[in-house]
């Protein structure tokens, strides 16, 4: 049974660790070719993870807390929330979609056409009588 704190906001973008190990490594002056050498990985897949194309396992984890001193917990936990936001996102995404879809549906098109054409009387009427100058009364 999945629990989550109900105050827990989902936003617009899950962020992926890689994003922050990038900014880490930025705020430390360390090259990433250099990173993934000291922590045994091809320059290639440091950089697929920190663009978010790969994701954190526990073996990266642990290399992660070793290097840079930050619990694996801690990047675990940001794989976790990355995954549950982007199952969340797409979800809304989905329901978005649904509901757009939805609203365009014939029978919606068609009763928004209707009260478009009894606007657009109402609105003549208004022109028509303005220009007698008279005052303005709708039709119902």
């Amino acid at each position: 049974m999945e629990t989550r704190n109900k105050d827990y906001v989902v936003g617009l973008q899950a962020t992926h660790p890689g994003e922050l190990l990038e900014a880490e490594l930025e705020e430390r002056g360390i090259k990433q070719k250099d990173f993934a050498a000291q922590i045994g990985l091809t320059p290639a897949n440091l950089s697929s993870f920190i663009h978010g194309r790969r994701n954190l396992s526990v073996s990266l984890a642990e290399k992660l807390e070793k290097a840079l001193n930050i619990n694996a917990k801690v990047w675990l936990n940001m794989q976790s929330n990355y995954n549950y936001d982007t199952k969340i996102i797409s979800q809304r995404e989905k329901k978005t979609v649904t509901q757009e879809n939805t609203i365009l549906q014939p029978s919606y098109t068609e009763e928004l056409l209707k009260v478009l054409n009894r606007l657009s009387d109402q609105i003549g009427v208004l022109i028509a009588q303005n220009q007698n100058n008279s005052q303005p009364t709708l039709a119902h």
